[in-house]
Order: structure tokens, then sequence, then C-alpha cells
């Protein structure tokens, strides 16, 4: 099972290479072709690069509340109140916490308004 683990992760590592070899050689011979035109690169945007940020608040956010409402299921399964659900009391409180969780993150992570 390893080697068939390997061999996929080397076709896999092969495709994202050759993915970014033929955009890389397209982005140059288009390049070349308007210079060759005679096109003014200088007046071209300079990259369209993809900007992305990654959530880490968000996530962290949305992890912290699992684990908290996991916590909390934990701790009160002993109690006699819950008694009735006392398996399902952890699942069902950390599900309501990471959905809370993620409630909170979406408006703590909100880009305020510039004025």
């Amino acid at each position: 099972m390893d080697t068939i683990g390997a061999i996929l992760l080397i076709f896999f590592l092969t495709g994202l290479f050759f993915t970014w070899f033929f955009i890389h050689k397209a982005k140059v011979k288009e390049r070349m072709l308007l210079i060759e035109k005679g096109v003014d690169l200088n007046n071209l945007p300079k990259s369209t690069r993809f900007n992305f940020i990654f959530p880490w608040f968000k996530i962290g956010f949305i992890i912290a509340s699992i684990s908290f409402g996991c916590l909390l299921g934990v701790l009160l399964m002993d109690k006699p109140f819950f008694h009735s659900i006392r398996e399902g009391l952890p699942v069902i409180l950390m599900f309501m916490f990471g959905g809370i969780g993620m409630i909170l993150a979406y408006f703590l992570d909100k880009p305020k308004e510039q004025k």
C-alpha cells in the first residue's frame, strides 16, 4: 500500500510541476509575441497575481469554539439533568458552539468600511 501512495504522490507532484511549467511557458510566449508586435510592455498591467489571504483568524476562532463546546459537553455529561442525552451531549454542544463560532468569526473578521 505504501508503494501505491508514493506513486500517486509522484504523479500528483509531476502534474503540478507540468501545470506550472506550461502556464509559465505560455506567459513567456505571449510576452514575446507582444514584443514582436511592438507593444510597449510598460503600459500593460504588471501582474495578474491571485491575491488571497488565508483566514487564520476565522479558522482559529472556529476551532477554539468547537473545542470549547466539546469540553463543556464532556464536563456536563455526568450531571443528572443531562442523563437522557448523555452520549450525544458533547457532539451536540460541539456543533452548536461551532455554529456560534462561525457566526462570530464572520462578524469579527469583517473588514471595516473606509470613510
